[in-house]
C-alpha cells in the first residue's frame, strides 16, 4: 500500500513539474514578445519623430530663406535672389530624404534590423529616376527638374542613404509616377473585398457592387499627376514654388510686418516701392500647397471628409495642432522569437509624426498657414499622431507587396483581367471581386441590413495611435 502511495506521489510531482515547465515557457514566449514589440515601438516612434523634426527645420529653413529673400529683393539684387530660390528647392527635394537617412540611424540605434523589403522599392525607383524621369528610357518626355542636375542629385541621395540597408520603411512615399482617384489604386477595396466589409461598399462604392459586370467595366487607370516637381516624394514637405509679385499677395504694410516679425528687417514703404524686383512677377516664392496644409478639424468635420453630425472631439483643438500638412510614417517590422516552438513571427508597428508651430499674431494665436500660405520660420515641436491624420498616397515604400500590385500586377489585369497569383493578397482579392456570386450576396446583405452600417470616425489602431486623432 505504501509502495502504491509512493508511486501515486511521484506521478503527481512529475505532472507538477511538467505543467511548471509549460507555463515557464509560456511566461518566456509572452515576455520574448512584449519585449519585441515594445523595441519595436521604440525604434518606429523614434525614426519618425526624427524624420518629422528634420521636417520642421527643413520648412523653418525654407521660411528664413523667403526673408533672405525679400531683403535681397529690396536691394534689386536679381542674382542673390535667383540663388536663394536655388537653395530653397534643394531643400524641398533633398533634406526629407536626409529626414529618412536620419529616421534610419534613430531606428538602429533602438535596435531595429535591416529589412530589405524597405529597400527593394527604393533600389527600383532610382533607376526610374534616372532613365524616366531624367529622360534617359522609352516613356517620352522627362519631368521637369526643379533645378539643372535635380534628377542625378535626388537619385544620389536616395542611393546613399539606403546603401546601408533600412531599418524602417517610409510608409507615406508618393511617387510623382503614381495614379490616383481610381478605385483599383484604393488599398480599402481590396481588404473590403477581403473582409466581406459590405458597410464599406453601402458608404464608398454601393452602385459599383450592384452594376460591376467585369473587368471590362473599369475606366482607364489615370495619367501620373505631374503637376509639382519640388517637393521629395519622400516624407515631402508639400510646399510649392509659386512664381509672382509679393506684392500681388500682400500689402505693403503686411509686407512689412512680416519682415519685421519673421525676417528681423526694418524695411519702409518706400523700400518696398523702388523695389522693381518685389514687384516683378517672374519671383518665385514658397508656399504651403493650399490642397495639402490647412485646417485639420473645424468644430464639426475633419479636413476632406463628409461626416453627418458633429465629430466627437471633447474639448478644444489647439491651434499649433489644428493643422494638416506634411508627416512622416514609418514601418518598422521585428521578428520575435518563441521559445517553446523554435519558431518566430514578424511584428510590425507603423508610427507618424508631424511638426508643429504656431504664430503668436496681435489678434491671438493661428496655424502656420495664417499668411496667405506664405512659409515662415513657425515650427517648433514634433508630436506622434494618429497614421489616419496623415495625408499622402497610398502608395508607402514599405508594403513591396501594394507597390509590387500597382506597379506590376495591375496592368496585366486591366488588359487581360484577373488571373491566380497566389504571392500577391491583392491579386487574390480581384479573383473573388470578379466572381458574380461574391456581388450577389453583398447586394443581397445590404437590402436587409444597410440599416445597421454606421460610418466609422475613430477607434483604435493596432499598429499605432488611434484613428482621426492627434
Amino acid at each position: 500500500m505504501k509502495r502504491f502511495e509512493s508511486g501515486q506521489v511521484a506521478l503527481y510531482l512529475l505532472m507538477t513539474i511538467v505543467a511548471i515547465f509549460l507555463l515557464v515557457l509560456l511566461n518566456v514566449d509572452t515576455f520574448l514578445a512584449v519585449r519585441t514589440r515594445n523595441r519595436l515601438q521604440n525604434g518606429g516612434d523614434a525614426a519618425a519623430l526624427a524624420a518629422a523634426r528634420k521636417q520642421g527645420s527643413a520648412l523653418n529653413e525654407i521660411g528664413r530663406l523667403n526673408f533672405e529673400h525679400i531683403a535681397a529683393a529690396i536691394d534689386n539684387d536679381v542674382n542673390l535672389c535667383d540663388e536663394i530660390q536655388l537653395i530653397q528647392r534643394r531643400i524641398a527635394l533633398l533634406q526629407p530624404v536626409e529626414a529618412l537617412d536620419l529616421a534610419n540611424k534613430a531606428a538602429k540605434k533602438n535596435g531595429l534590423p535591416v529589412r530589405d523589403e524597405f529597400s527593394k522599392i527604393l533600389r527600383q525607383h532610382i533607376q526610374d529616376v534616372r532613365l524616366v524621369y531624367a529622360g534617359g528610357g522609352d516613356d517620352g518626355d522627362p519631368y521637369a527638374e526643379s533645378y539643372p542636375g535635380a534628377w542625378t542629385d535626388y537619385a544620389t541621395a536616395i542611393e546613399t542613404v539606403i546603401s546601408s540597408g533600412l531599418a524602417i520603411g517610409p510608409d507615406n512615399m508618393e511617387f510623382y509616377d503614381a495614379h490616383a482617384g481610381h478605385m483599383l489604386l484604393n488599398r480599402h477595396f481590396y481588404y473590403a473585398i477581403g473582409g466581406t466589409d459590405w458597410c464599406w461598399f453601402f458608404f464608398n462604392c454601393y452602385g459599383l457592387l450592384q452594376d460591376y459586370s467585369s473587368f471590362h467595366d473599369w475606366a482607364p487607370l489615370p495619367p501620373p499627376p505631374r503637376e509639382s516637381m519640388v517637393n521629395s516624394e519622400i516624407f515631402s514637405l508639400h510646399v510649392q514654388a509659386v512664381k509672382c509679385a509679393l506684392t500681388d499677395v500682400f500689402t505693403t504694410q503686411e509686407i512689412i510686418d512680416l519682415a519685421s516679425r519673421y525676417g528681423r528687417l526694418q524695411l519702409t514703404e518706400d523700400d518696398i516701392l523702388e523695389s522693381y524686383v518685389i514687384t516683378n512677377r517672374d519671383q518665385v516664392w514658397f508656399f504651403y500647397e493650399s490642397n495639402e496644409w490647412g485646417q485639420w478639424f473645424d468644430g464639426l468635420h475633419l479636413a476632406g471628409e463628409d461626416v453627418d453630425g458633429d465629430f466627437p472631439i471633447v474639448g478644444e483643438v489647439k491651434p499649433e495642432y489644428n493643422v494638416r500638412g506634411c508627416a512622416a510614417v514609418c514601418r518598422a517590422v521585428r521578428s520575435a522569437d518563441s521559445f517553446s516552438n523554435d519558431t518566430s513571427v514578424d511584428l510590425t508597428w507603423s508610427a507618424a509624426a508631424k511638426p508643429f508651430g504656431v504664430l503668436d499674431l496681435p489678434g491671438g494665436v493661428s496655424t502656420v498657414t495664417a499668411h496667405s500660405f506664405f512659409v515662415v520660420p513657425a515650427f517648433t515641436d514634433v508630436r506622434l499622431v494618429a497614421l489616419d491624420a496623415v495625408a499622402g498616397a497610398d502608395l508607402g515604400s514599405a508594403d513591396f507587396e501594394w507597390v509590387d500590385h500597382v506597379r506590376n500586377h495591375l496592368p496585366t489585369y486591366m488588359a487581360h483581367g484577373p488571373y491566380h497569383n497566389p504571392l500577391c493578397y491583392y491579386c487574390n482579392q480581384l479573383e473573388t471581386w470578379e466572381q458574380k456570386s461574391f456581388h450577389e450576396r453583398g447586394v443581397v446583405w445590404l437590402r436587409f441590413n444597410s440599416g445597421t452600417c454606421v460610418r466609422p470616425t475613430g477607434g483604435g489602431r493596432a499598429s499605432g495611435g488611434t484613428s482621426h486623432g492627434h
